[in-house]
């Protein structure tokens, strides 16, 4: 044993300078991956991202990238990741040349459709020109960042508002989450300070101190989208003294644990704090009382208006164990819930109505019926008819010509006539390039509001790219099958920026998979685009007469006409011509818009539409569904479908395009 063991330490000796060698080597190797990956994260490059304010339909991300070292070519990445839940993810590349020392600042687009379900981070990315990374950067939360809830307190007790933890935490709209920002104002900072602000509170404040100009400006503010919150409780006389426009009045102040039978609430002890018993003027606000907040709300414009009984500041001095089943941050987050459900104007969509992105993807499903449901019924025939020729019944035919001898080179022949009848037969379903379905969607009455959305898809397995006709300002994709991806060179989506020119295309996983996006362009068409008039005679959809008049350039195949969420659907009107909306002329009727993809499917009575206008169908399904989304209260929309549209690709490839128009009376 001493023996081996004596061996052991010999054999290592002598093999010692060999492993000094080994260790020299792999520290090298080690300083040189340090090196890299120091490199890798951003050594050499200084890399920035922020939101720029969002416009209607678009989120506009800044970035700024430094270079530190040595002249620099390739391509800033800036992935866009999916949730879980949604897995849809997206790469925007851009394509600069960067010298040693010098910046580059530039604005990535992102549509808000595309954006619906994001993750929490947004990676970017510089790719050499062989697209490996040579420096990347994580930006947490970045879109979240943009569409921070900023939320104004004037107040003379603001210490105890802040004691309710509004700062920071996140408020969900449309399945999204927005971090709220809450900041205090005063009557010195409220001129400068309220055009900055998505919601006002005031509480345990005198706004009879306030001007007249700035009751005005406040009024104004809310009118133009903004979110005004008022408490009153114990302090309602002096927070409404200036708000007389509010239609608001107090009956009386209710002392803590007085009187308190009008207010109970399995979700908080009222009995603690002052309440108002407060009397709606005109019965102008509703009762929301979300989860027992007991708020009364109504919409103001574009804004929203919410009244409480109490004050926020005694609410904030309450203990934990005053709020039952619930903590502080739920029931203030079913405070700001109620009213902001109002006035959604982060999405810029009236907030009350149903949310139509998943029935517009289910829409450009149905339009051009996808690669994936091609029938190869006549192929399939051909080949079970060639299995069994191949077979006995060849053996019988020849046998009872007394030609059986013939059979093995009847076979072979067969054979032959096969492969030739299928490669004939397959003919027809061979698809050249890439396949395009467009609806472009053009709001005459808001002549800025111009969307497409695109259906696409290509026979083989490899990335493809389209170039967008000019003009169009950005793309992305739509709420869509994907997958989530976390590395930066991997995607499902992607879309390119050449100068002024943008591409987009898909990373595909089989042959035929479709691809679905949304894009924007400028307004020029619509400049003499024309309008579209209705004549109402009587009354609401359900008991409708008067005419329609297309005074556009272009003949609708059909139209539609929407209220609130019911819809009717007409044959078409040409160009200057003028239709009447009588109960016998209607082919689709619905009192839910939620029911509108049952529209793409008329064609199964044979008095609606004709099978062959299935995609003109869809495409009106569309624009109906975008202009529900922008529709103001108690206004009617009339949207009109036209074929043979002007292309949005620019590519040699094939493409069916069609177009709606809508506007409001």
């Amino acid at each position: 044993m001493n023996n081996l063991f004596m061996k052991g330490i010999i054999k290592i000796n002598r093999s010692f300078p060999a492993i000094l060698t080994l260790l020299f080597f792999a520290c090298l190797v080690c300083s040189c991956v340090i090196s890299m990956t120091s490199h890798a994260n951003g050594k050499d490059f200084k890399i920035d991202a922020e939101m720029l304010p969002s416009s209607r339909n678009t989120y506009n991300v800044r970035l700024t990238i430094e270079n530190t070292g040595e002249d620099w070519e390739g391509t800033v990445r800036l992935l866009v990741v999916g949730t879980d839940s949604s897995n849809i993810d997206c790469a925007y590349d851009i394509a600069i040349a960067l010298p040693k020392g010098s910046t580059k600042q530039f604005t990535v687009s992102v549509p808000k459709e595309s954006v619906l379900y994001i993750s929490e981070d947004v990676w970017v990315t510089l790719l050499d020109k062989n697209l490996e990374a040579d420096a990347f950067k994580v930006f947490k939360k970045l879109f979240k960042n943009e569409k921070n809830l900023t939320l104004g307190v004037m107040s003379d007790d603001y210490s105890s508002i802040a004691n309710l933890d509004i700062d920071g935490f996140e408020l969900r709209f449309y399945s999204a989450d927005y971090l709220v920002k809450m900041e205090e104002i005063d009557k010195d900072s409220l001129a400068d300070t309220l055009n900055t602000l998505d919601y006002l509170i005031i509480d345990t404040y005198d706004t009879g101190t306030l001007s007249d100009d700035e009751i005005n400006d406040i009024e104004q503010w809310t009118y133009d989208g903004g979110v005004l919150i008022v408490g009153t409780g114990s302090y309602a006389e002096d927070t409404l003294r200036g708000f007389d426009y509010l239609g608001i009045e107090c009956r009386e102040i209710y002392s803590p644990g007085e009187n308190m039978q009008s207010y109970k609430s399995n979700f908080i002890d009222w009995q603690k704090i002052g309440m108002a018993d407060l009397i709606n003027l005109g019965s102008q606000y509703y009762y929301s009382d979300i989860y027992g907040s007991l708020a009364i709300t109504k919409s103001e414009g574009d804004g929203a208006v919410e009244i409480l009984p109490y004050s926020l500041s005694e609410l904030g001095q309450l203990d934990a164990s005053d709020y039952i089943y619930y903590d502080k941050n739920f029931f203030v987050y079913m405070i700001l819930y109620g009213v902001g459900e109002e006035a959604d104007r982060l999405n810029g969509f009236y907030s009350d109505k149903f949310d139509t992105s998943y029935t517009i993807h289910r829409l450009l499903r149905v339009i051009g019926d996808g690669s994936n449901d091609m029938s190869f019924g006549v192929l399939k025939f051909i080949v079970i008819v060639y299995v069994i020729i191949i077979g006995p019944i060849l053996y019988m035919i020849l046998r009872s010509k007394k030609k059986r001898d013939l059979y093995w080179a009847a076979v072979p022949a067969a054979a032959l006539a096969g492969v030739l009848l299928v490669f004939f037969a397959g003919r027809g379903f061979v698809v050249a390039g890439t396949q395009v379905y467009s609806v472009s969607v053009y709001n005459l009455s808001d002549k800025s509001d111009c969307r497409t959305y695109l259906h696409c898809y290509d026979a083989g397995h490899e990335e493809w790219s389209l170039s967008l006709t000019e003009g169009y300002e950005y793309i992305g994709p739509k709420l869509c099958d994907g997958y989530s991806v976390s590395e930066y060179n991997k995607y499902y989506y992607h879309v390119t920026k050449d100068g002024d020119r943008l591409f987009f295309g898909i990373k595909p996983n089989s042959g035929f998979e479709d691809g679905y996006f949304c894009a924007g362009r400028t307004a020029d068409v619509l400049e003499t685009a024309g309008s579209i008039d209705i004549s109402l005679l009587t009354g609401k959809l359900d008991n409708i007469s008067g005419t329609v008049t297309n005074n556009t350039d272009y003949d609708f195949e059909y139209f539609a006409v929407l209220e609130d969420e019911s819809v009717q659907v007409y044959k078409g009107i040409p160009a200057g011509g003028t239709s009447s909306l009588s109960e016998d002329e209607i082919l689709f009727f619905t009192e839910s818009i939620t029911t509108i993809y049952d529209f793409s499917y008329i064609h199964e009575a044979d008095k609606y539409a004709k099978t062959e206008d299935t995609d003109t169908i869809a495409a009106l399904g569309i624009g109906i569904s975008v202009a529900y989304e922008q529709t103001p209260p108690g206004e009617i929309a009339i949207i009109g479908v036209v074929t043979d549209w002007d292309k949005a690709v620019d590519n040699d490839c094939s493409e069916v395009s069609y177009a709606c128009f809508y506007m409001f009376q």
